[in-house]
């Protein structure tokens, strides 16, 4: 059981940097549920 299990998370990617579903992908494993994703542009 990892640290993530169970715990929900709120992704904010960045358009020029890293997209949130890059990070969605990276914590698929990781038994967290992801309650929010979104890449946003911070100009």
């Amino acid at each position: 059981m990892g640290k993530l299990e169970g715990k929900k998370l709120v992704l904010m990617g960045e358009r020029d940097g890293v997209p949130s579903p890059a990070m969605e992908a990276v914590f698929a494993n990781s038994g967290a549920e992801v309650a929010f994703g979104a890449t946003e542009c911070f100009v």
